[in-house]
């Protein structure tokens, strides 16, 4: 025999021995996991954690789904007032949400206090961008109809510069700059 053979000679049999303790351990933590799961399973399910985990999985998904946001409604005659408002997130950023809610209109809590929007309710969003620290909102041609449209100017740029990235609004009618 060349001395080049022993040496695969020697590991078919520590290959072999790797593969059987391999199996040994497997089988064993295999009849473990066999035997103990139920009594772990009435464990788990007695100590009440996976309710738990649940219900603090709904909260977070349904937390989650809402934002606060501050909005500026008119307090008759000429007073502007911050109302904190919860709102469904429905675009990608708080600037967007904040005026879905300013167009959604005040909440019955919020007229209560007296306080009303000067903007049109068919005026839509439709859209919002932030640019060098101007917020350039754009609304549709509803918003021409708005009953005083100083005063929902006013209340729109109030509502932007409550944003501290914001300097500056610039508002948009069907993408055209009102003037």
């Amino acid at each position: 025999m060349h001395p080049m053979e022993n040496p695969i000679v020697t590991e078919k049999p520590r290959k072999r021995h790797t593969l059987v303790l391999f199996l040994i351990w497997l089988l064993f933590t295999l009849a473990v996991v066999v035997l103990s799961y139920p009594r772990v399973k009435k464990s788990i399910d007695d100590s009440g954690v996976l309710a738990v985990l649940k219900g603090s999985m709904t909260e977070q998904s349904t937390q989650t789904n809402k934002r606060n946001v501050e909005v500026v409604f008119v307090l008759f005659p000429e007073t502007y007032q911050k109302y904190a408002v919860r709102q469904e997130r429905l675009g990608g950023s708080a600037y967007h949400d904040t005026f879905e809610a300013l167009l959604a209109g005040p909440t019955l809590e919020i007229l209560k206090s007296g306080a009303v929007s000067y903007i049109h309710p068919d005026t839509t969003l439709r859209g919002v961008t932030l640019s060098s620290r101007i917020l350039f909102v754009d609304f549709s041609k509803e918003y021409l109809l708005s009953s005083d449209l100083e005063s929902a100017r006013h209340q729109i740029r109030r509502t932007a510069l409550n944003f501290s990235r914001v300097k500056d609004v610039v508002i948009l009618v069907e993408g055209k700059r009102l003037t």
